[in-house]
């Protein structure tokens, strides 16, 4: 929570300090008698440039401010209104400070209107769709500690009864989360771009681009330890699908990422190389090959507020081009392997984060089938036009393709 806090004090503190950049020349303008449509002609150049500065944050925290900041400028207009039409002498800092919010409420709402162009983009991002169905990334996890103590071992083992049946282990003594799906993702995209070749070799900043973040020394980390954590994980599916075939079958426990090796190059230490080479396993390889991948717009993922809004959003896009269009909550809380035992707080996160993707254009609606003793059993969903996307042409790079078997 003070997390958040702090985040929606820095899109404050960095809100006034673009409108006082702009308030000498939105004065002056007001001093010529232009129209207003005239004054935002006139400041349509720069205050595009102070909203790209918001780009970085999310939209759901933009949004939030832009409700604070709209509330805050309606009043204190109707506070100016209801003095000037009774003749009361209204000091010029109330005038400068009304001045100040409405560019503030200008600046962002040409941010968010960058946001919404931005996660209509066409989904590119491809990840193997046996791991989405079979539920390889968690929505939900322990802290560290709790890992440890829990497993014991440092060994992470599992069996997932969502969507499709996933025995899950882990050397690493961690769940595969929204990060790691994101590397994932970014490394399969990279699979594309070097040939479909079984092993390729990369460079971390490459990685960093297709994942749609900011290459630094904190970020290399984290995908160095990810990428370590992804080799360390075995999985088992239950009812592997490859298109051809009439049949699901259960495959052996394998690593999805089969080799991986990190390439030292020169001024770098070992545990801190920036650069590594990777065989996806033959099944991964094989699946791809055929062109059995879903594909999501990863600025959009990156923008969900919720873990749970992350990997939702994923399993959403497969469903779609299936036609599902309602889930099981215990089924879904399997799938995305939520970790609490609290019924209540399990249904409160899935709504918060279908509230999320309704407030993002992901679905349209959704409502809520209930059971016995009013308990949630099932939520049902309308998809939106993000959803509605299940296959475009990439000019020079690749078919994306969203193939699924029928189910009966």
């Amino acid at each position: 929570m003070e997390g958040e806090q702090l985040k929606m004090k820095v899109i404050r503190n960095t809100l006034r300090q673009e409108a006082l950049n702009l308030i000498p020349l939105y004065t002056s303008l007001r001093k010529m008698n232009l129209s207003m449509d005239d004054i935002d002609k006139q400041l349509a150049p720069k205050t595009q440039k102070c909203a790209k500065k918001f780009v970085r944050h999310k939209t759901m925290q933009l949004k939030l401010e832009f409700t604070y900041i709209g509330q805050e400028y309606n009043q204190l207009g109707r506070q100016i209104n209801e003095e000037e039409r009774n003749n009361i002498n209204i000091d010029e800092q109330k005038y400068l400070q009304y001045s100040i919010i409405e560019l503030e409420y200008k600046i962002l709402e040409k941010a968010l209107e960058i946001k919404k162009v931005q996660n209509r983009n066409v989904p590119d991002t491809p990840i193997e769709t046996n791991l989405i169905e079979h539920g390889l990334f968690s929505a939900g996890s322990h802290s560290k500690k709790v890992m440890r103590t829990k497993y014991y071992t440092g060994v992470v083992q599992q069996t997932r009864n969502g969507f499709r049946r996933l025995t899950y282990e882990n050397s690493a003594g961690v769940f595969l989360g929204t990060f790691d799906a994101r590397v994932l993702a970014g490394l399969t995209k990279l699979y594309f771009e070097k040939g479909m070749q079984q092993q390729f070799s990369f460079n971390f900043n490459e990685l960093a681009k297709e994942m749609d973040t900011i290459p630094s020394g904190k970020e290399y980390m984290e995908l160095y330890e990810s990428l370590v954590n992804i080799s360390r994980t075995q999985i088992i599916m239950e009812e592997y699908y490859l298109p051809g075939n009439k049949v699901r079958q259960r495959t052996s426990m394998y690593h999805p990422i089969d080799t991986l090796t990190f390439v030292l190059r020169e001024g770098e230490e070992v545990g801190r190389e920036r650069a590594a080479t990777v065989s996806f396993h033959n099944l991964i390889h094989q699946s791809l090959q055929q062109g059995n991948f879903l594909t999501m717009n990863v600025v959009l993922f990156n923008d969900f507020l919720k873990p749970t809004t992350k990997i939702l959003y994923v399993n959403m896009i497969n469903s779609a081009a299936q036609n599902i269009t309602s889930y099981s909550v215990e089924t879904l809380t399997q799938h995305l392997n939520l970790q609490t035992a609290n019924r209540s707080l399990l249904v409160s996160n899935l709504l918060e984060a279908f509230e999320e993707l309704k407030n993002m254009d992901v679905i349209n609606s959704y409502d809520i089938v209930y059971g016995q003793r009013k308990s949630v059993q099932f939520i049902n969903f309308v998809p939106g036009d993000l959803l509605q996307i299940q296959s475009q042409t990439l000019q020079g790079k690749f078919d994306l393709i969203l193939t699924h078997d029928e189910r009966t």
